[in-house]
C-alpha cells in the first residue's frame, strides 16, 4: 500500500525509533542493576514464581479486588498481548505487503477476528478508566494527569487508526480476508460513497496514524512514563519477596568494609528496590488504604514511590557515570534522596501496617525502603524524633521502654501462681510477657487474665520474670538495629539457659519477631500466639466455659502484625466464638483493617495531626456492636484511650480477657 517514497521514509523512522528504544531500555536496566545485590534469592522456587506472575498478569487476580476498575484494565490488558502481533504485522507489513506472523492459516483468521473485537474492548477499557480518573476522581489519583490523558489518547488512538486503517483498506477493496475483520468489516460501509483518490489519501492517513500511535506506545514505555509497568510489572511480580512480609533484612554491623549502614543513596537500594520504582502504576490504592495518607500526615505511598522514581530517573545517569570514581556524594546535582525526594517527615510517618504492600496490584515493597532510610538517620546521623531518644535509652538501659525497674517486671503475676524459668529450669510452655503485658496497667489485666486461662487449663508453663528484656522490635522499625541486635543477643544467650517446648505470645510483635525474624540470627524456635493458642485449648477441650445468658455483639479489631504480616485471621475469631460472642463483620476488617497508629515504633511517638487510633476507633464503632475485641496489647491501649477520649460507653478487651470471664471456677 505504501509508496516507495514512504517505505523509505517508514525504515528510517522504524530504525532510528528502535534504535532508541534499545538505548533507552539498556539505561533503564542499568538504572535497575545499579543497586546493590538483594539479600533475598528472587529466583528460588522459580516454576511457581512463573505461574503467579502469569496469573497476576493475565488474570489480574490484585486489581480485580477493584471488579470495575480491574474489568476495564483487565481488557487493556489483554489487548496488550493480543496486539503485540499486530505491531509486528503492521511494520512488517510496510515492505512485505500482506505480512501475517501466522501466515495463510486458519489461526491467521481467528486472529484477525479477536484483534477486531479488543480493538473495541480496549477502546471501551480507556474510556472507562478515563471517565473514572477525570470525571469520577478517586482519592488516590492524581489530579488532573497529564501522563495519563496521553497515555489514553495513544492507547485509544492505536485502537481507532487500526479500525480505520483496515476499514479504508477494506472500502477499496485491497484488503484480504475481508470477512475475518467483524468490526473494521462493518466500518468500512461508511466511506461506501467515496471516490478511490480520497480514500487512497484517508488510508495513507490511518495507516501512518497506526504506526506512529504504535511507536509512540513503545516511547512510552521506554521514555517513561508509568506506562512502563507493563513491563516491569511482570518482572517485579516474578521477583516478589518469598520471605515474610515482617521479616527485615539482618544488617552485618560487623561488617568492616561497610562505609555506610542503611540507605542515603539511590545507589544503595537494591536491584530489586530499584525495580519496585518503574513498577508502579500509580493507581494509589496503596494511599487510599495508608493510615498516614488517609490521616493527612507527611507519608503518601505512591507519591513516595514517584518521588523515588524520578530521583532514580534523574540522577541515575550520573550515578551510573561517576560509579568507580573515588568520590561519593550524598546528593548528585544537588538533589538529596531524604530531603528532596522524599522528606524526612515521610520516612518517619509510617506505621508499617503492610496496607500498601497488601493491595498494591504490582507487588511494590515499600516498608523495607523506609526502614533502610530509618537505619541510615539513626546509625549515621543519630537524627530522629526526639520522643525516642528516650525510648531508645530505657531499653538499652532497663530492657522495656519506659524505664521501669527490671525487678518489678513480673510484680503483676504476685499470688497468681505463675512460675518463673529461673526456679523451674524447664517447661512446656514458655510464656513472654512482654513489656506491655509486665508494665502497662492496662494491659496488666490481659496477663491476669492469660495466666488464669493457663492454671485452669492445667498447663506446664513459667514466665522469665525479670530475666525477660524488651526485644526491641519497636527500635529496630525506627531504625536503630545496633540496639535491636544487642537485645537479640542478649535474649538467645537467656533463653538457651533453659529447656521449653514452644514460645507463647500475647504480643503480634513479639511474635513476629521470634516467628520471622530470631531465624536470621540462627535460631528457631516454634513460636504461638495466644489467639491459635486459645483455639487449641477451646478445640481439645481444656478449659471449661459458662456461655454468657446474653450473647452480645461483637466487633473483632485485626492487628496488623497479626493478621496482615502474620495471616492470622481466623483463630481470634473462632476464639470469640467459642466464648458466645455473635461476630459483627464490616467492610474495614481482615485484609481491610486499618491499623491503630502504633506500629513502626509510633508507640513511643507524638503524632501530629488527627489520630490513627481515632480514626479506626470511629470504623470500629460504625459496626454497630456492642464491644469490641482485640488481640494486641498495642491496639488494646491506643483504643482504649481513644474510646475514652471520644466518651463512648463501647469497651474493647483482648480475647483472652473475654475467655477468662467465663471459665468456671
Amino acid at each position: 500500500m505504501l509508496t516507495t517514497l514512504e517505505k523509505v521514509l517508514f525504515f528510517f523512522i522504524l530504525t532510528g525509533s528502535m534504535g532508541y528504544f534499545l538505548w533507552r531500555t539498556w539505561l533503564l536496566i542499568r538504572l535497575v542493576r545499579m543497586g546493590k545485590r538483594d539479600p533475598e534469592c528472587r529466583t528460588e522456587h522459580l516454576p511457581a514464581r512463573v505461574g503467579g506472575m502469569l496469573a497476576d498478569v493475565f488474570l489480574q487476580r490484585r486489581v480485580l479486588r477493584k471488579p470495575v476498575t480491574g474489568l476495564f484494565h483487565l481488557l487493556i490488558v489483554w489487548g496488550f498481548f493480543v496486539f503485540a502481533v499486530n505491531t509486528i504485522n503492521h511494520f512488517a507489513g510496510a515492505f512485505f505487503p500482506g505480512f501475517h506472523l501466522f501466515g495463510e492459516t486458519a489461526l491467521a483468521n481467528h486472529y484477525t477476528m479477536l484483534a477486531d473485537l479488543f480493538a473495541v474492548l480496549i477502546l471501551a477499557g480507556v474510556l472507562g478508566l478515563a471517565i473514572r480518573r477525570y470525571l469520577f476522581r478517586p482519592a488516590g489519583l492524581t489530579p488532573r494527569s497529564v501522563e495519563s490523558a496521553i497515555v489514553f489518547f495513544f492507547i485509544g488512538g492505536a485502537m481507532a487508526a487500526y479500525l480505520l486503517n483496515n476499514a479504508v483498506e477494506i472500502a477499496i477493496n485491497t484488503h484480504e480476508g475481508v470477512g475475518h475483520h467483524i468490526v473494521a468489516g462493518r466500518l468500512a460501509a461508511l466511506f461506501g460513497g467515496m471516490t478511490e483518490i480520497p480514500l487512497r489519501v484517508l488510508g495513507h492517513a490511518a495507516w501512518w496514524c497506526d504506526a506512529i500511535m504504535h511507536l509512540m506506545l513503545i516511547a512510552l514505555l521506554v521514555i517513561p512514563t508509568k506506562h512502563l509497568h507493563l513491563a516491569a510489572g511482570p518482572l517485579n511480580l516474578l521477583f516478589k519477596r518469598s520471605r515474610p512480609c515482617a521479616q527485615m533484612v539482618k544488617m552485618d554491623l560487623e561488617d568492616e568494609n561497610a562505609s555506610s549502614f542503611g540507605v542515603s543513596r539511590i545507589e544503595e537500594f537494591s536491584w530489586k528496590q530499584n525495580l519496585d520504582l518503574f513498577a508502579c502504576i500509580e493507581c494509589g490504592r496503596c494511599s487510599t488504604h495508608c493510615p498516614t495518607a488517609i490521616t493527612g500526615k507527611a507519608l503518601n505511598p505512591k507519591e513516595f514511590i514517584v518521588g523515588l522514581k524520578h530521583h532514580l530517573l534523574e540522577t541515575g545517569p550520573d550515578t551510573l557515570a561517576a560509579q568507580g570514581s573515588d568520590t561519593k556524594k550524598d546528593g548528585i546535582n544537588g538533589k538529596n534522596l531524604i530531603g528532596d525526594a522524599v522528606s524526612k517527615d515521610a520516612v518517619w510517618s509510617c506505621t508499617t501496617c503492610g496496607n500498601c504492600v497488601e493491595h498494591c496490584p504490582m507487588g511494590i515493597e515499600h516498608i523495607d525502603k523506609i526502614t533502610d532510610m530509618r537505619a541510615h538517620l539513626v546509625l549515621m546521623q543519630s537524627d530522629f524524633p526526639p520522643e525516642a531518644s528516650g525510648t531508645f535509652r530505657n531499653m538499652e538501659t532497663a530492657g522495656n521502654p519506659w524505664g521501669f525497674a527490671p525487678e518489678e517486671r513480673a510484680n503483676w503475676a504476685e499470688d497468681m501462681n505463675v512460675p518463673v524459668m529461673m526456679e523451674k529450669k524447664r517447661a512446656d510452655i514458655l510464656w513472654w510477657v512482654g513489656c506491655s503485658g509486665a508494665y502497662d496497667e492496662r494491659c496488666k489485666k490481659i496477663s491476669v487474665a492469660m495466666a488464669k486461662i493457663l492454671n485452669a487449663a492445667g498447663m506446664d508453663f513459667a514466665i522469665l520474670g525479670k530475666e525477660e528484656r524488651c526485644n526491641c522490635e519497636s527500635a529496630r522499625r525506627l531504625g536503630n538495629e545496633y540496639l535491636y541486635q544487642t537485645a537479640t543477643r542478649e535474649i538467645i544467650e537467656t533463653l538457651n539457659k533453659y529447656e521449653f517446648r514452644r514460645i507463647l505470645t500475647t504480643c503480634p510483635h513479639c511474635y513476629n519477631t521470634f516467628k520471622n525474624e530470631y531465624p536470621l540470627f540462627g535460631v528457631d524456635y516454634e513460636v504461638i500466639h495466644h489467639s491459635e493458642f486459645l483455639e487449641e485449648l477451646m478445640a481439645a477441650k481444656r478449659l471449661q466455659t459458662v456461655p454468657p445468658s446474653i450473647r452480645n455483639t461483637t466487633v473483632f479489631h485485626d492487628s496488623c502484625y497479626l493478621g496482615r504480616h502474620n495471616g492470622i485471621y481466623d483463630a481470634p475469631r473462632k476464639v470469640l466464638e467459642s466464648a458466645g460472642c455473635a461476630l459483627v463483620s464490616f467492610r474495614e476488617e481482615k485484609k481491610g483493617a486499618l491499623c491503630c497508629g502504633a506500629g513502626g515504633g509510633h508507640m513511643w511517638l507524638d503524632e501530629a495531626g488527627e489520630s490513627i487510633a481515632g480514626h479506626r476507633t470511629e470504623e470500629l464503632l460504625s459496626s454497630g456492636a456492642a464491644g469490641i475485641a482485640a488481640a494486641c496489647p498495642f491496639c488494646i491501649t491506643m483504643l482504649t484511650d481513644e474510646l475514652k477520649k471520644s466518651g463512648s460507653a463501647t469497651g474493647v478487651l483482648d480475647i483472652a480477657e473475654i475467655i477468662a470471664l467465663h471459665i468456671t471456677p
